[in-house]
């Protein structure tokens, strides 16, 4: 007789299982098969399962309901074991909040439906399910739950499951896997197949496979989730069971899920806080920097968040509004600006991440300055004076930035007195003192800074004195030293929210027609061309994720808060120890400025 596992729907199937080969020869010992229900077959979109009941409370309107759904079911556990009955029901537990019978009842249901809308398919599992269904096997469902069997039923039935030979539930046979295994002795009963020949899968390490073992069946423990993200980033809040219902296929899944897990949660939370601050701001203008906000603002084009004013992608960067702002008059107060993160390059390339032509080679090595040499920071005063020296050329490439960047504004429609709101991602509001240095002269606007972060440095503290800023996460959120710890790895914040395309250092401007194009830098030191694709693979999934997010709050009409949302990304950033090498060591030279021949930086080691 052939295998099991070589059957060609159940061979398919097994391919997506982690340990396959080790499930293979399992499956061809087994003559009935057992699934465990949740977090095996069939998943919630959290990782954290009582965060049900949080929504739940929103959903009720009942602010504490999460903390009294937790006491009522400690209380029915201890009635239970009273009564001596081995599991609860979910009668039992709403029989012990104290509120009248009607309200008990109307949470009970509003709990199941929370539930069902809940609940999803494990895909890869799911396909295994069927597999061995076409393959003749022997099939059960069993689960340790205080949920009625009508509920598996209707949870089956909603996803295209219309009936299973064996559906044992703990709550309607009064035992479990999880204390003595006695769920075990039931299924081997129900099915008249011998204990060695059963094969149960499940994710818990003792409930599904210890137990079950002790009761001398065959267990195979399914767990599809990196042991990494089970230690850091993919908890509380996180949607890694949403991840597992809407993925789709890839040659390279890990920037799709870093993108779906946190680019997307960061993103909408950012966004949703976005909208209420600029609402009570009166914000006229939202300007969406580049390239910190590229997915915000396609999120804020669909439609996702109500309540935001007149919003534009405003192609520009620190580097082009402080070069907008230079002047024949000024110019040597912005010389440490054009020195700055230069420690490492060649002294051309000071020239060339700003879009100005350095002189020729030869010119360069006979001032002392030709591509041999790295700067270092004795070097200063020197480069200082070629700076100055050279600055007929630098201003004429200042001036067409500022002629063009009025341009843009212009045809933007923002008009002197407007109220203007720049949207960045951070860190002590550098970006947007450089535009206000730029505009400030020729067009009176009132700005407002808001940022997903800022940092507790020096800077961003003497520029509170001068700059209108809110930040989505600061020292008046936070503690110091989780700011501080979020700042040190801010480059893993930034890559959530980047865009598949260069940095911006200025503009062309065509006067006559009132155009502006964006003047880009690719960066030196050969930034990989798979760069942009990563941001792009990012920014994409980051979408998928809110659109089966908005889906998913919409059927349960409850969703996560701003902060919530935000947090997976906020985790993922402190932990990056953990979970960040396996990326980071791809994403080479995200920062241009600091770019160069001489060098390559990974994208933890540039901040």
């Amino acid at each position: 007789m052939p295998k099991l596992s070589s059957h060609h729907a159940v061979a398919a199937a097994l391919r997506d299982v982690p340990n396959a080969e080790m499930l293979a020869s399992l499956l061809d010992q087994a003559r009935c098969v057992s699934f465990d229900f949740f977090d095996t077959l069939f998943a919630r979109p959290f990782a954290e399962p009582e965060f049900a009941f949080e929504l739940l409370g929103r959903r009720l309107g009942v602010g504490d309901f999460r903390q009294k759904r937790i006491a009522a079911q400690t209380e029915a556990f201890r009635r239970m074991a009273a009564e001596g009955r081995k599991e609860i029901r979910l009668s039992d537990i709403y029989a012990c909040f104290d509120v009248d019978a009607d309200t008990q009842a109307r949470w009970l249901s509003a709990e199941v439906e929370l539930e069902l809308a809940l609940l999803a398919p494990k895909p890869a599992v799911l396909a295994l399910f069927q597999a061995l269904r076409t393959a003749g096997m022997k099939l059960a469902i069993s689960s340790d739950m205080y949920f009625p069997q009508t509920f598996f039923e209707d949870a089956l039935r909603q996803h295209g499951i219309e009936s299973v030979e064996m559906l044992l539930v703990s709550a309607e046979i009064d035992a479990t896997k999880r204390d003595a295994g006695e769920l075990f002795d039931v299924l081997v009963r129900m099915s008249g197949i011998a204990a060695p020949n059963v094969l149960h899968i499940g994710d818990h390490a003792v409930a599904d496979v210890k137990r079950a073992q002790e009761r001398g069946l065959m267990a195979f423990h399914y767990d599809a989730s990196p042991s990494a993200s089970r230690e850091t980033a993919e908890r509380a809040y996180t949607l890694h069971g949403l991840w597992e219902r809407c993925k789709k296929p890839s040659n390279d899944e890990l920037f799709q899920r870093l993108g779906f897990l946190y680019g997307g949660p960061a993103n909408l939370g950012y966004l949703h806080w976005l909208a209420e601050q600029a609402k009570n701001d009166g914000i006229e203008h939202l300007l969406f920097l580049s390239r910190d906000g590229f997915l915000l603002e396609r999120l804020a084009s669909k439609n996702v968040v109500t309540g935001l004013p007149t919003h534009r992608y405003f192609l520009g960067s620190r580097v082009s509004y402080y070069l907008a702002a230079i002047t024949e008059k000024n110019f040597s107060a912005y010389i440490p600006f054009l020195l700055s993160g230069s420690h490492g390059l060649m002294p051309r390339e000071l020239l060339e991440r700003i879009g100005v032509t350095p002189p020729d080679e030869a010119v360069m090595r006979d001032i002392g300055l030709g591509s041999d040499v790295v700067i270092t920071h004795d070097m200063e005063e020197k480069l200082a004076r070629f700076l100055y020296a050279w600055r007929g050329e630098i201003l004429k490439v200042c001036a067409r930035n500022r002629r063009a960047l009025h341009l843009y504004l212009v045809s933007l429609g923002i008009h002197t007195g407007a109220q203007l709101g720049l949207v960045d991602v951070g860190w002590s509001g550098s970006t947007q003192e450089a535009f206000e240095a730029a505009v400030r002269p020729w067009l009176g606007v009132q700005v407002t800074g808001y940022y997903f972060c800022l940092a507790d440095t020096p800077e961003r503290q003497a520029r509170d004195k001068q700059q209108h800023m809110r930040a989505m996460f600061s020292s008046a959120t936070h503690d110091v030293a989780f700011i501080g710890q979020i700042y040190a790895n801010r480059s893993i914040v930034e890559l959530f929210f980047s865009a598949p395309h260069h940095t911006v250092i200025g503009w062309l401007a065509d006067q006559k027609t009132g155009q502006t194009e964006p003047v880009l830098d690719a960066g030196r030191g050969g930034s990989p061309a798979g760069l942009a694709q990563i941001t792009h693979e990012i920014s994409t999934a980051a979408e998928d994720f809110v659109a089966c997010y908005q889906a998913m709050t919409t059927q349960l009409g409850a969703g996560l808060s701003p902060s919530e949302l935000a947090q997976a990304l906020l985790h993922l950033t402190v932990h990056e120890d953990v979970q960040c090498r396996a990326f980071s060591s791809r994403i080479i030279n995200f920062d241009t400025w600091s770019s160069s021949l001489n060098h390559s930086m990974d994208l933890i080691t540039y901040a």
